[in-house]
């Protein structure tokens, strides 16, 4: 355990040091995204609309055209929102040592840092539909609770799974490049194990218990906390999220650590 603070520690100390490269690196990768595009940023806030859009035509029709009091669609966009951020997130982290392969090979950066640039552009692009899901939720009730001041903070929850998960994914596929396959089939799965698309109170009773096996249910159902029902953070909820989460992010330090001294020889 203290291996792993004293590791984390140097990885904050390196990001702090580099703080200025990373910035400028997450503009021109959200930039990249747009450019030569007649639409620009607007696809940002087009494409999860137009998800929503297509769920909501589908699923209503099973679930019903509200969830409580609160419209499908809304209700749909509130998990939505960070799962899509969180899929584009690993997706990605495949390619990403193999992009910036001479900043690796010709500069002294640390290349565990590289995460942090996907991670620092898709949560831009998060912040962009953030607002538009905000905007619309404001036109359906009169304010948003004092429980919205939580989502930095299941932001931050998102950010360090993925930092944990991003370390293994780009580090394992420089030497096997089959990672992308397996990346996309994994987050398929992903997707339906979430009560994203569904409520998860159709899930029986007997079964609840799996739900915290999952760990991205606890950002997925803590937007919804934060948006629509005002309700705070579950505190065993955030035990089961923490445990998998540290896990995440000590394994994927230690593979990264131990396979980043022979990316050169493979890039």
């Amino acid at each position: 355990m203290l291996g792993l603070v004293a590791s984390f520690r140097k990885f904050l100390s390196r990001a702090a040091k580099h703080h200025q490269v990373i910035w400028m690196m997450v503009q021109r990768d959200f930039k990249a995204r747009y450019v030569g595009s007649v639409g620009g940023i607007l696809w940002s806030i087009l494409n999860p609309l137009l998800l929503v859009a297509i769920y909501s035509l589908v699923f209503s029709l099973v679930f019903g055209r509200t969830i409580g009091e609160t419209p499908f669609a809304l209700w749909l966009f509130c998990a939505l929102l960070p799962w899509l951020t969180f899929m584009e997130i690993l997706r990605s982290s495949v390619g990403i040592i193999e992009k910036y392969k001479n900043l690796i090979t010709k500069t002294p950066f640390p290349s565990e840092l590289l995460p942090v640039v996907i991670i620092g552009a898709a949560l831009t692009n998060h912040l962009v539909g953030l607002g538009v899901l905000v905007a619309l939720l404001l036109v359906f009730q009169p304010s948003l609770g004092w429980a919205v001041i939580t989502l930095p903070f299941y932001l931050l929850c998102l950010s360090s799974l993925a930092l944990g998960l991003s370390w293994i994914i780009s580090s394992v596929n420089v030497f096997i490049r089959d990672v992308g396959q397996v990346v996309n089939l994994v987050l398929q799965l992903w997707f339906y194990l979430c009560p994203i698309i569904y409520p998860a109170s159709i899930i029986p009773e007997s079964y609840q218990y799996l739900l915290r096996l999952n760990p991205f249910i606890f950002i997925t159902e803590g937007y919804r906390r934060a948006l629509l029902t005002n309700e705070g953070i579950l505190p065993v909820d955030f035990l089961y999220y923490l445990f998998f989460a540290l896990t995440a992010l000590f394994i994927g330090g230690w593979i990264f650590r131990r396979l980043k001294g022979h990316f050169a020889e493979y890039l």
